[in-house]
Formats: structure tokens, C-alpha cells, sequence
């Protein structure tokens, strides 16, 4: 459990400007569920496994920017509300994170954010597959892995937590990482691993 108290003040509450990048912008809520002075864990979704892009995979509610968003916090806002199927009023936005570039091509702006709601959520069933509410204290009880990336200076992991509703791994895993690492006591050492999968994830902890 984290008071919000602990990090709240640390946050950037710069939400207008937009990074100086030719990578595909995409905003992203981060969302904690809890009590008023406390965030317990985090909510995320299982994408549609028909998807084209990242199918089945564990990740924030959020999107690509479309030319009538005047910032990435709009974007993120409006994909909540697609996916989840309520009210970005549920929300209480508590600041930006840092953003993060993937090897893919695109570069991700968390907002971190409050979920006030009841939990009623009328997915999108078209992009989600399912909600998952997500303690904190599994990301320090269940396993966690990481893989060493090829050809990287310096040396750079890819991280996975081995969760009940799924594996955590790529560009979620890695802000929930910094995420923790900023604002939290978490100071677990990943077991480093071989990459045992062609294609990603790129690990299967159900095949060590």
C-alpha cells in the first residue's frame, strides 16, 4: 500500500506540453484503486486478442493521439472512457510520469491517476478482453524475471512478473517498474533468464 501522500507532491502537473518526437504519441492512464489516502493496486486491462497491435497482452487503458487532441492527457481520457465504459469523472488526475520510448516505435505518456468509481466497468469488447485489478503486493511476492536485450549499451533488461491473471512484461511492466522504483520501497532483484521464445514475449516462465 502506498499513501498517496508519499509521492503526489513529486508528480508533474505539466499536462499540455507534447514530446518533440517523430515516434507515434500515444497517452495512457495509469490508474490505482484504493482509499482516499491510500492506492493498493493498480487496475489494467487484458487486450482483445483479436487486436492487431499487442494482442492479449496485459496493459493501461490508453491510445495513439489523433490530430484533434490538443494534449496526451485528452487522449488518454478519451481511451478510458472507450475501454472501460465509464466517465473519465471517475478519475481524479494526480500528475504526468516520465514518458517512455518503446522499440517499436512509439513514445508513451503515463498520467497517473485516482479510480473514485464502483467498479462497474462496461468494457469495450471489441479492444478488452477483460479488467484486472492488480494489488501491489503481488508485485512483490510473485515471480519476477528479467532477459537481457541484445546488442544494448549499455546492458538493458526486459522485465516480467509472473502474475495469477497473466504474464506483465514490455512497455506496462516497464513504467509500473519506475513507477516503483520512484515512489515506493520496492527493491527486488529480478532473476535473469534466457530468452526461451522466438517471437515475443520472448519468455514463457511456464517453460523454465
Amino acid at each position: 500500500m502506498l499513501p498517496y501522500e508519499s509521492f503526489v507532491e513529486k508528480l508533474s502537473r505539466d499536462f499540455d506540453s507534447i514530446p518533440e518526437t517523430s515516434e507515434t504519441k500515444s497517452g495512457v492512464i495509469f490508474p490505482l484503486f484504493g482509499t482516499n489516502t491510500t492506492a493498493e493496486g493498480i487496475i489494467l486491462t487484458e487486450r482483445s486478442k483479436h487486436l492487431k497491435s499487442h494482442p492479449g497482452q496485459i496493459s493501461f487503458p490508453g491510445g495513439v493521439m489523433e490530430p484533434s487532441d490538443p494534449n496526451l492527457l485528452v487522449t488518454a481520457l478519451r481511451e478510458w472512457e472507450e475501454e472501460m465504459g465509464v466517465k473519465q469523472s471517475s478519475l481524479d488526475v494526480l500528475g504526468k510520469l516520465e514518458g517512455l520510448h518503446t522499440r517499436t516505435g512509439f513514445h508513451i505518456t503515463p498520467f497517473l491517476a485516482k479510480y473514485n468509481g464502483d467498479f462497474a466497468f462496461s468494457k469495450n469488447v471489441a479492444e478488452v478482453e477483460r479488467v484486472i485489478l492488480l494489488p501491489f503486493s503481488e508485485l512483490w511476492t510473485k515471480p519476477f524475471y528479467a532477459i537481457e536485450i541484445p546488442n544494448r549499451e549499455p546492458k538493458h533488461f526486459a522485465y516480467y512478473f509472473d502474475l495469477p491473471d497473466g504474464l506483465l512484461w514490455g512497455a506496462t511492466c516497464e513504467m509500473i517498474l519506475r513507477f516503483l522504483k520512484d515512489h515506493s520501497s520496492f527493491d527486488r532483484t529480478p532473476q535473469v533468464v534466457k530468452p526461451n521464445l522466438v517471437k515475443p514475449p520472448f519468455f514463457d516462465p511456464k517453460s523454465l
